[in-house]
């Protein structure tokens, strides 16, 4: 899956520059894998081997909660920048996802969450800002 990303240690994306997060898992065997601009950081086997993701639960961006759906704490609340967030139900092929670290306005969209599905959910002080301030890795120092 990620055989042409580059083996690093460093995991922080917290320097004020835009970065590509990628992160996988698959249920059959329970490859768990997080790359950042392209470059494969974790790789983890057996994790939730077999389990299947419930229908009905909730998705959040940006906060962490204590319950489902709830518990938000706002000190504990992303503050940055996102864009072009995707959601699939299968591991994307590593050069597809490699070609995507390059450009962050580009590739598919998820099949079971898109970019544009997020938008209609926005709650708190987020603010949206159209187009995306967002520019290409070959252009981030």
């Amino acid at each position: 899956m990620f055989s042409h990303c580059s083996r690093q240690v460093h995991e922080s994306a917290n320097d004020g520059r835009w970065h590509h997060i990628c992160v996988t898992w698959q249920n059959s065997d329970g490859v768990y894998q997080f790359c950042k601009d392209g470059a494969l950081h974790t790789h983890t086997r057996g994790l939730r081997k077999g389990y299947t993701i419930q229908g009905g639960g909730s998705l959040v961006l940006g906060q962490e909660q204590d319950s489902v759906g709830g518990g938000f704490d706002s000190s504990q609340s992303f503050q940055g920048s996102l864009t072009n967030v995707n959601v699939w139900s299968f591991v994307l092929p590593a050069s597809l996802i490699k070609s995507m670290s390059r450009s962050c306005l580009s590739g598919p969209v998820g099949n079971v969450y898109k970019w544009s599905d997020f938008i209609y959910g926005i709650k708190g002080k987020a603010a949206v800002v159209i187009p995306s301030p967002c520019y290409p890795l070959s252009t981030r120092g």
